[in-house]
């Protein structure tokens, strides 16, 4: 299955329509109204401009908006029982101006008033703060006006910023130091599935930063959240309604210093490739089942002739073009526009389109080992092509007592990936190589979610229902590999021909489908009482997931001649003949194979309180029932079947010791379930790592007992000083493990008895006017930490060291920022820096049981970045450095125990043991962006 044209034809005949309405020549002032007490949206407040007959209701979520002949105003806020409000504001023409107002108790103040300049977005930060600092939950988060202050172009680039956050690979997130597989993630209320084929995790490089409004890691579980998940749940908010006709073009090029200029090797493309689309030249060509595969060791003449006739019907285009690689290039268009629907009702509609093509060249190093010592080493030079294309279509409608969404997200994202190696295959055989691998990923993904929202009897009730569709779908159709081998008995090199594609000249092809179908209902109700008020929610959530997946592998049979170190005339359509070349089926239906289904119920009673002025408790229940199933379609045979239910329960307190200062304590129950593929025993090789990964079918799922604590300083503004600390338990952790009783380099997936795990956290957003005035009023410094140990308990004869942490956790996190903005004259500076403690990649075994197969480590890498920016009137320009130290990837064996990396000496000496380094350089961006 193609993925059809027709969303982005139909896009952007949206955008040409969109684009010929006349902007207004008003001003726009809006922003939302909170109750300072709760942080709650204060529906159906008055927002009143003075000495005018001109106002407004705030709508369900609390928001206000009004167009007006640009000019000074003063808007008064008025809600029964709550004292007055007072805004002063100017606003020019065309201009959008946003202010927040949180509204006192009548009784505890008296007018409060609030002087703002026209400055677009400049409250949201704040606002966020006081919503963080009157939720449920413990949490952390970032608006989309501090990502526009970062050098960040995707999802996977901001989760780095937020507290106790760190990425693995450039988009999967680690979160308080625990490996990706134990978060949840939320796009717009949908919940995410794994995009990948070969791990349970949600890649966040795939949405691009210029689509968000909000992005918030919640820490705490409470009954509303899936119970799967032990690290954060993620939830990502898409822009919504926007407040006039606005239109953007961002224009964006990048200059890699080991790529920019320098030659760069690509595979043969086809027409449409380079907009994402995959040409169907590159899929497996249908023949009858068996056709390719062999009923001896020795086929007959007659057999050869049937394999290379059907071998000829594939594409076997090898050609290869080497072009000076231009800039990176990254272009994005948005449009929003509101509809005044009614007297109190406004429709809101914005799409945005992305595109982004980025080519990286990385020198790397591959070495293997097995249980007698170093097997092979390799030099990889990295061709790296990825194309990202996207877009997004939001409609939504809201009034005072209604709220409907139609959120819809499409994303692809394609790897055209050549690596070139050389280096010793066998050290033993003195066997050297000189391999070309060729391999095309695309990910495919839609989101689309359907929400509603109704308020009864003033907002004393609420009904809440929302239903949500996303497909996700993996291809890899043509993985090539062309493997050239010499020896000192055949001093020529010639092709490697054998029956496994790991170890041979062969081609390979997967595809991964996978549904996501869910719904969601929840009813709410309020119960006010002299010196208790209470929310009561009871909902009910149902998620069925279904996932295809097929694997084939190919190698190549036959008597070369003429070989040339040319897979393009070595492996081209006029070498295939029966007495050349031909492939040959290797694909094993017992293992290649499967289908997933898996069904999520869950029901949740939850209670909300206040409890006098300065405690609140959120506790309740929430019970889900689990039912998973995975078998091989092709064989019929059953894989592995979980079916569980889970009762957990969750509570979290907040004391207020002041109008600035909480004091948070929680404990929740979750858990977390092995993904379709972990199940799997399909094996895939990753050519860059010279390993396979596969699946496990005894899987358990782990439980997990979280406690936090967690103290808050709200100064003002935005402001926050937060430290906290957090214990979890679990049982069952599941782990990603070197197998060795493999004799070729193989993880697969495992579970240990118990884990603990205990941690630190401290964040900080300060500004720096304290130091004195001038540049300093114009300063923050946004800086975050977490400390971490973690510990496991091993089941008896384990060979596991005992005093290593738990896979994929970090004992450190360092994130901190310096930003300077400047809204008078228009100039933005910062400086970013990130690091993240060593952690375990793939977990080994105790020294003691073998040397060369001990825990492999991933080395602390510092992350620099530096951006400067100037708005000219409503064009933007910024410059970004990134990656400034470019500091190589480096994983290890820590030969020496010392606890870090120290690079070996050569033969005999103390070094650690090298297993992969991958090269980086650094980046220069040139960015433009016009708002119209």
């Amino acid at each position: 299955m193609r993925f059809p044209k027709i969303h982005f034809i139909l896009l952007l005949l949206f955008s040409l329509f969109a684009s010929v309405l006349i902007a207004q020549k008003n001003c726009v002032i809006t922003g939302k109204i909170l109750d300072k007490a709760t942080g709650e949206t204060m529906i159906g407040a008055t927002v009143h401009v003075d000495s005018t007959d001109i106002g407004v209701i705030t709508d369900i979520e609390g928001i206000y908006s009004l167009s007006l002949p640009p000019g000074s105003y003063t808007l008064n806020i008025l809600y029964l029982g709550m004292a007055p409000g007072k805004i002063s504001v100017e606003g020019k023409e065309g201009e959008v101006v946003h202010v927040d107002f949180a509204m006192d108790l009548a009784r505890e103040s008296a007018l409060e008033e609030v002087v703002v300049k026209a400055t677009a977005d400049r409250s949201s930060d704040v606002v966020m703060n006081l919503e963080l600092k009157k939720a449920a939950y413990i949490a952390s988060g970032i608006t989309s006006s501090e990502i526009r202050k970062t050098p960040d172009r995707t999802v996977g680039d901001i989760l780095k910023r937020v507290t106790g956050a760190s990425i693995q690979d450039g988009k999967f997130v680690i979160i308080r130091g625990m490996n990706d597989r134990y978060n949840a993630g939320y796009l717009d209320g949908s919940l995410l599935s794994s995009t990948e084929a070969d791990r349970k995790a949600f890649a966040f490089d795939v949405i691009p930063a210029a689509l968000i409004d909000n992005l918030v890691i919640i820490k705490s579980g409470t009954p509303d959240l899936i119970g799967d998940f032990g690290g954060g749940v993620i939830k990502i908010n898409t822009k919504s309604v926007p407040d006039k006709l606005t239109q953007n073009i961002t224009v964006g090029a990048q200059f890699h210093s080991l790529t920019s200029s320098k030659p760069f090797t690509e595979f043969k493309t086809y027409p449409g490739e380079d907009l994402n689309f995959i040409s169907s030249e590159r899929d497996i060509p249908e023949f009858e089942e068996g056709g390719l595969r062999l009923s001896s060791n020795y086929p007959t003449t007659e057999e050869k002739e049937k394999l290379a006739g059907i071998s000829k019907t594939f594409n076997n285009d090898w050609s290869s073009s080497t072009t000076n690689a231009t800039p990176n290039m990254r272009v994005a268009y948005s449009i929003g526009f509101p509809m005044k629907v009614g007297e109190s009702g406004r429709m809101g509609v914005i799409m945005a389109l992305n595109y982004a093509n980025t080519r990286r060249i990385s020198d790397n190093e591959v070495n293997t080992f097995d249980g007698s010592g170093q097997v092979s080493g390799f030099t990889d030079r990295a061709f790296l092509r990825n194309l990202n294309t996207g877009g997004l279509l939001n409609l939504s409608y809201v009034n005072r007592n209604t709220q409907l969404n139609l959120r819809n997200l499409v994303n692809v994202t394609s790897d055209f990936n050549v690596i070139a190696r050389t280096g010793v295959g066998n050290y033993q055989d003195a066997l050297t190589v000189q391999n070309t691998a060729n391999i095309l990923n695309s990910n495919k993904l839609y989101n689309g979610i359907l929400s509603f929202k109704q308020l009864i009897r003033d907002t004393l009730m609420a009904v809440e229902a929302s239903l949500s569709y996303s497909n996700v779908m993996r291809e890899v159709p043509d993985y090539r590999i062309a493997s050239y081998t010499q020896t000192p008995d055949f001093p020529e090199f010639r092709l490697q021909l054998g029956d496994f594609f790991n170890s041979s000249t062969g081609r390979f092809a997967s595809h991964v489908d996978e549904n996501l179908l869910g719904g969601a209902v929840e009813f709410s109700k309020k119960f006010n009482g002299d010196k208790t008020h209470t929310e009561v929610k009871l909902g009910y959530f149902q998620q069925h997931r279904d996932r295809d997946f097929s694997g084939r592998s190919f190698v190549y049979h036959g008597t070369p001649d003429d070989q040339t170190l040319d897979p393009a005339h070595d492996l081209g359509q006029d070498n295939i003949d029966a007495t050349r070349l031909y492939l040959v089926e290797k694909t094993s239906d017992d293992l290649s194979y499967y289908t997933g289904t898996s069904e999520t119920r869950a029901v949740y009673l939850m209670a909300n309180q206040s409890i006098g002025k300065d405690l609140k408790a959120v506790y309740g229940l929430r019970v889900e029932d689990f039912d998973l199933d995975v078998h091989n379609h092709k064989t019929n045979q059953p894989i592995s079947k979980i079916k569980e239910t889970d009762w957990l329960p969750s509570v979290i307190l907040t004391y207020s010791l002041d109008e600035k200062t909480n004091l948070r304590a929680s404990y929740f129950s979750s858990v977390n379930r092995p993904e379709f593929r972990e199940l799997a025993p399909f094996s895939f090789f990753v050519f860059d790592k010279n390993a396979e990964i596969r699946g496990e079918k005894d899987l358990k799922i782990a439980n997990l007992n979280n406690v936090d604590v967690r103290y808050e300083f709200y100064p003002s503004g935005g402001q926050l000083i937060s430290i906290g600390g957090f214990y979890k338990h679990i049982t069952n952790p599941i782990e990603l493990s070197l197998d060795i009783t493999q004799p070729f380099t193989t993880f697969t997936y495992q579970n240990e008895e118990a884990a603990d795990i205990l941690g630190l956290e401290m964040e900080l957003k300060k500004k720096l006017d304290f130091i004195g005035g001038g540049v300093f009023q114009k300063m923050a410094l946004y800086g975050n930490m977490s400390l971490i140990k973690s510990s496991l308990h091993f089941e008896p004869g384990s060979q596991a060291k005992n005093d290593r942490p738990l896979q994929g956790q970090s004992p450190y996190i360092i994130n901190g920022r310096l930003q300077y903005d400047d809204p008078d004259n228009g100039w933005t500076a910062s400086v970013s820096y990130n690091l993240v403690g060593r952690r375990i990649a793939y977990v080994g075994v105790d020294p003691k049981y073998g040397d060369t197969r001990q825990d492999i480590y991933e080395d602390p890498r510092s992350v620099l970045d530096m951006q400067v920016g100037k708005t000219f009137g409503k064009l933007n320009v910024k410059l970004t450095l990134g990656d400034l130290l470019h500091q190589d990837l480096i994983y290890y064996q820590d030969a020496n125990q010392d606890g870090k990396y120290t690079e070996s000496t050569g033969a005999g000496g103390s070094g650690d043991r090298l297993m992969y380094i991958y090269n980086a350089g650094f980046t220069t961006n040139l960015g433009l962006s016009y708002t119209f």
